[in-house]
Protein backbone atom coordinates (compact mmCIF):
# COMPACT_ATOMS: atom_id res chain seq x y z
CA UNK A 1 0.00 0.00 0.00
CA UNK A 2 1.33 3.60 -0.61
CA UNK A 3 1.45 6.01 1.91
CA UNK A 4 1.09 9.58 1.14
CA UNK A 5 2.60 12.17 3.41
CA UNK A 6 2.11 15.64 3.58
CA UNK A 7 5.25 16.73 4.93
CA UNK A 8 8.94 14.70 5.48
CA UNK A 9 8.42 14.90 9.22
CA UNK A 10 4.81 13.08 9.21
CA UNK A 11 6.65 10.08 6.71
CA UNK A 12 9.62 9.77 9.62
CA UNK A 13 6.76 10.04 12.97
CA UNK A 14 4.73 7.01 10.67
CA UNK A 15 8.17 5.27 10.66
CA UNK A 16 9.04 5.81 14.23
CA UNK A 17 5.47 4.83 14.90
CA UNK A 18 5.66 1.58 13.25
CA UNK A 19 9.30 0.92 14.98
CA UNK A 20 7.57 1.70 17.94
CA UNK A 21 4.88 -0.86 17.35
CA UNK A 22 7.31 -3.44 16.42
CA UNK A 23 9.50 -2.78 19.65
CA UNK A 24 6.38 -3.04 21.74
CA UNK A 25 5.86 -6.98 20.47
CA UNK A 26 9.73 -7.60 21.27
CA UNK A 27 9.95 -6.22 24.76
CA UNK A 28 6.70 -7.85 26.12
CA UNK A 29 8.09 -10.89 24.09
CA UNK A 30 11.86 -10.25 26.19
CA UNK A 31 10.26 -9.70 29.47
CA UNK A 32 7.87 -12.18 29.28
CA UNK A 33 10.62 -14.69 30.65
CA UNK A 34 11.67 -12.88 32.86
CA UNK A 35 8.26 -12.19 34.62
CA UNK A 36 7.61 -15.78 34.66
CA UNK A 37 10.94 -16.70 36.22
CA UNK A 38 9.31 -14.76 39.31
CA UNK A 39 6.02 -15.97 39.44
CA UNK A 40 3.99 -13.55 37.48
CA UNK A 41 2.15 -15.19 34.78
CA UNK A 42 1.61 -12.19 32.58
CA UNK A 43 3.15 -9.06 31.01
CA UNK A 44 0.15 -7.27 32.24
CA UNK A 45 0.03 -8.39 35.88
CA UNK A 46 3.94 -7.05 35.93
CA UNK A 47 3.30 -3.80 34.65
CA UNK A 48 0.08 -3.63 37.39
CA UNK A 49 2.23 -4.20 39.90
CA UNK A 50 4.51 -2.08 39.33
CA UNK A 51 2.23 0.57 39.11
CA UNK A 52 0.69 -0.46 42.43
CA UNK A 53 4.48 -0.06 43.78
CA UNK A 54 5.48 2.70 42.39
CA UNK A 55 1.89 5.08 42.88
CA UNK A 56 2.85 7.56 46.13
CA UNK A 57 -0.28 6.39 47.41
CA UNK A 58 -2.31 3.40 47.05
CA UNK A 59 -3.81 3.95 43.43
CA UNK A 60 -7.11 2.58 42.46
CA UNK A 61 -7.96 0.06 39.26
CA UNK A 62 -9.49 3.49 37.88
CA UNK A 63 -6.44 5.03 38.36
CA UNK A 64 -4.39 2.58 37.07
CA UNK A 65 -5.86 2.13 33.94
CA UNK A 66 -6.14 6.17 32.77
CA UNK A 67 -2.45 6.67 33.97
CA UNK A 68 -1.44 3.37 31.68
CA UNK A 69 -3.89 3.92 28.73
CA UNK A 70 -5.90 0.46 29.33
CA UNK A 71 -9.09 -0.48 29.68
CA UNK A 72 -10.52 -0.46 33.56
CA UNK A 73 -11.57 -4.08 32.81
CA UNK A 74 -8.18 -5.41 31.72
CA UNK A 75 -6.61 -3.63 34.94
CA UNK A 76 -9.37 -5.40 37.04
CA UNK A 77 -8.64 -8.58 35.69
CA UNK A 78 -4.35 -9.02 36.32
CA UNK A 79 -5.54 -6.72 39.52
CA UNK A 80 -7.88 -9.76 40.72
CA UNK A 81 -4.69 -12.39 39.49
CA UNK A 82 -2.54 -10.63 41.60
CA UNK A 83 -4.74 -10.61 44.68
CA UNK A 84 -5.46 -14.63 44.41
CA UNK A 85 -1.61 -15.23 44.02
CA UNK A 86 -1.64 -12.94 47.37
CA UNK A 87 0.98 -10.52 45.44
CA UNK A 88 -1.57 -7.45 46.47
CA UNK A 89 -4.95 -6.82 48.56
CA UNK A 90 -7.35 -4.34 47.81
CA UNK A 91 -8.00 -2.03 51.12
CA UNK A 92 -11.03 0.67 51.34
CA UNK A 93 -11.09 3.97 49.86
CA UNK A 94 -11.57 6.81 52.68
CA UNK A 95 -12.14 9.21 49.26
CA UNK A 96 -14.29 6.57 47.85
CA UNK A 97 -17.25 3.99 49.06
CA UNK A 98 -17.09 1.20 46.13
CA UNK A 99 -13.27 1.86 44.53
CA UNK A 100 -11.10 -0.06 47.01
CA UNK A 101 -7.27 0.74 46.59
CA UNK A 102 -4.31 -1.18 45.66
CA UNK A 103 -1.55 -2.05 48.26
CA UNK A 104 1.35 -4.53 47.55
CA UNK A 105 1.64 -7.47 50.29
CA UNK A 106 5.14 -8.57 51.53
CA UNK A 107 5.20 -11.02 49.00
CA UNK A 108 4.73 -8.73 46.34
CA UNK A 109 6.82 -6.38 47.44
CA UNK A 110 9.40 -9.25 47.31
CA UNK A 111 8.75 -10.61 44.05
CA UNK A 112 8.75 -7.12 42.38
CA UNK A 113 12.77 -6.41 43.52
CA UNK A 114 13.47 -9.88 42.55
CA UNK A 115 11.49 -9.29 39.60
CA UNK A 116 13.36 -5.37 39.22
CA UNK A 117 16.84 -7.16 40.04
CA UNK A 118 16.14 -9.37 36.57
CA UNK A 119 15.00 -6.93 34.35
CA UNK A 120 18.06 -4.53 35.75
CA UNK A 121 20.34 -6.70 34.62
CA UNK A 122 18.64 -7.48 30.85
CA UNK A 123 18.65 -3.54 30.57
CA UNK A 124 21.93 -2.75 31.80
CA UNK A 125 22.89 -5.28 28.59
CA UNK A 126 20.99 -3.76 26.12
CA UNK A 127 21.86 -0.64 27.19
CA UNK A 128 25.47 -0.76 27.30
CA UNK A 129 24.83 -2.07 23.46
CA UNK A 130 22.90 1.43 22.37
CA UNK A 131 24.82 4.03 24.27
CA UNK A 132 23.83 6.42 27.08
CA UNK A 133 24.00 9.33 24.96
CA UNK A 134 21.69 7.91 22.33
CA UNK A 135 19.24 6.39 24.76
CA UNK A 136 18.88 9.82 26.30
CA UNK A 137 17.80 11.36 23.04
CA UNK A 138 15.37 8.71 22.21
CA UNK A 139 14.03 8.95 26.16
CA UNK A 140 13.38 12.58 25.57
CA UNK A 141 12.01 12.64 21.97
CA UNK A 142 9.36 9.85 23.17
CA UNK A 143 8.34 11.55 26.23
CA UNK A 144 7.88 15.17 23.89
CA UNK A 145 5.52 12.64 21.74
CA UNK A 146 3.53 11.25 24.36
CA UNK A 147 2.88 14.80 26.13
CA UNK A 148 1.90 16.13 22.75
CA UNK A 149 -0.34 13.32 22.28
CA UNK A 150 -1.71 14.10 25.78
CA UNK A 151 -2.32 17.68 25.53
CA UNK A 152 -4.01 16.96 22.23
CA UNK A 153 -6.48 14.38 23.87
CA UNK A 154 -6.90 16.57 26.76
CA UNK A 155 -8.07 19.09 24.27
CA UNK A 156 -10.74 16.62 22.40
CA UNK A 157 -12.33 15.80 25.20
CA UNK A 158 -12.68 19.34 27.22
CA UNK A 159 -16.10 20.77 26.05
CA UNK A 160 -16.38 23.80 24.69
Amino acid sequence: MDHKYHTAAGAHFAALTDELLRLRGRLITATRDLSAERGLQSQSQSLILSAVVHAPEPPTVARIARSLGLTRQSVQRSANELALAGFIWFEDNPHHKRAKQLVATPAGLDIYSHSTDARGQWADEVGGAIGEAELQQAAATLRRIRILLEQRGREQTTPA
